[in-house]
């Protein structure tokens, strides 16, 4: 797709007059623009298929500040389902924080795990149980795909990341003011982003290991791609389990790093595994924001398999489907594990109480939580949203922290090419007139020609990566091309 106009502000020089005083914190101060399904990555889902990464970028309307904070936000839907744009989800964030004057980039991530070959009966979908059909894509392999899950994610939403801080100039984004948020399986992401930056801690459950089983029904791969829900036939192939590889993954490696200030986790948690390999201490550590009610029946506030509760206590005659989950720590478990840290990282806690599930009045207790989503959502999201944005303020409103930044500090900043990847026109508004060569991944040169306007056309180049060199001085930009 293309661009939308762009509009150029003038930088600020020295400590910029536009951010002193800015206030991030009140609601509903401004309008906002959504570009929409901007394409910043392509990677293989867990079945090996290609998956379009896209994001949302919210963008508020009369905010004169040209150093904003930016959010990296993902939704929920465990690891299965959900989207970047679902009106009722994680959209409801976005627009606290864009209305506040936030940049918000709402993105999609890879989704899926390989699922069990076989559920003794009662399975869902099949008398006594009530639960539908679709439920049989519950059962997990093992207690390692939801980990592989997450590491996949956590490595799509550094790509994004890194290409929202190259395209800062563009958005008004100071590239020292980046904060992450995520609900439910979005937050595990989320915190993983935020905290898991060394290969060291890396769990051994995202390297190689042997191909998971074949699914015993069809519809147990119920996998969601592009935000569309699909069943797969899986082949052999598709079964195999690769090394994940490193912690940072591949998208966008275009000299900008996926640090960010701080996270903000809405009933969300971290695996076992991350309190094994240390993944809370380190010199970058951010700022934490845990939102949880005390009593979710999805995932614990404290620490167990997720679903435990409703999968245990209210499953309809259906087979238990939490036993192949790992063990998480959520919210209550976090500020806990914090306490015991020398150096914890600042820590907001937002618990909500509510009564804990009692197992001796379980036909009660059940429809208590049918009636209550399992307890498993953001009760009263503006006041959720006005503690976070009160938490995040020092940082979104500081007008030191983007004196110098990534873009800044390059001894000679790279003009802006977009989008990336193309598939029709790549913007180059700074070499408007120049004569270009476009080299290939091989470095032959497969074109000459002049920007036209302040555009290349690139329709005419196979998908893939190349470099675009100016002919009078050799600077060289890269484009991705996709159709």
């Amino acid at each position: 797709m293309r661009p939308g106009p762009l509009l150029l502000i003038a930088p600020c020089i020295l400590v910029s007059p536009c951010a002193i005083g800015q206030d991030y914190s009140t609601p509903d101060q401004y309008g906002f623009t959504v570009e929409s399904d901007l394409v910043y990555g392509i990677a293989a889902n867990y079945l090996g298929v290609a998956d379009t990464l896209r994001l949302d970028i919210y963008k508020p309307i009369g905010n004169p500040d040209t150093q904003r904070p930016l959010v990296v936000c993902a939704h929920g839907g465990s690891w299965l389902a959900g989207c970047k744009d679902e009106p009722n989800g994680i959209v409801q964030l976005a627009q606290q924080f864009v209305k506040r004057g936030y940049v918000v980039a709402s993105i999609n991530y890879r989704l899926g795990w390989h699922k069990d070959d076989y559920v003794s009966d009662p399975v869902a979908g099949y008398p006594p149980s009530l639960w539908p059909e679709a439920y049989r894509a519950l059962y997990a392999a093992d207690t390692l795909e939801i980990m592989r899950a997450i590491y996949r994610g956590m490595q799509d939403m550094k790509g994004a990341i890194r290409y929202m801080k190259e395209r800062a100039p563009q958005d008004s984004v100071c590239v020292e003011k980046v904060f992450v948020a995520g609900e439910s399986a979005g937050a595990f992401i989320a915190l993983a982003t935020a905290f898991l930056d060394r290969d060291a801690e890396k769990p051994a459950s995202c390297a190689a290991l042997p191909d998971a089983p074949a699914p015993y029904f069809k519809c147990a791969n119920l996998t969601a791609l592009e935000c569309e829900v699909r069943e797969w036939e899986v082949d052999a192939p598709m079964r195999a389990r690769p090394d994940l590889g490193p912690v940072e993954g591949i998208l966008n490696l275009n000299g900008s790093d996926a640090r960010v200030r701080g996270v903000a986790a809405f009933y969300g948690g971290v695996p076992l595994d991350a309190l094994a390999l240390d993944w809370m201490q380190g010199p970058d550590t951010p700022s934490v924001y845990l939102y949880h009610q005390t009593c979710d029946g999805v995932v614990l506030s404290g620490a167990g398999r997720p679903y435990a509760t409703i999968s245990t206590h209210c499953n309809l005659g259906a087979t238990p489907w939490h036993h192949g989950l790992p063990i998480m720590v959520g919210s209550a478990g976090l500020q806990q594990l914090f306490s015991t840290l020398d150096a914890p990282p600042p820590l907001l806690a937002d618990l909500q109480p509510c009564d804990a599930f009692n197992p001796g009045l379980a036909l009660f207790e059940c429809a208590r939580y049918g009636d209550n989503g399992s307890y498993h959502y953001t009760a009263n999201l503006p006041l959720r949203a006005a503690n976070l944005s009160g938490w995040w303020a020092a940082i979104a409103t500081d007008p030191d922290a983007c004196l110098s930044t990534g873009q800044g500090e390059r001894s000679a900043p790279l003009p802006l090419a977009y989008p990336q990847p193309a598939s029709t026109l790549l913007h180059v508004p700074d070499w408007a007139g120049e004569p270009i060569r476009i080299l290939d991944a091989a470095g032959r040169t497969v074109a000459r020609m002049r920007v036209q306007g302040e555009a290349v056309d690139v329709s005419g180049l196979s998908p893939g990566i190349y470099l675009l060199r100016r002919e009078r001085d050799g600077l060289a930009l890269r484009a991705l091309v996709h159709r």
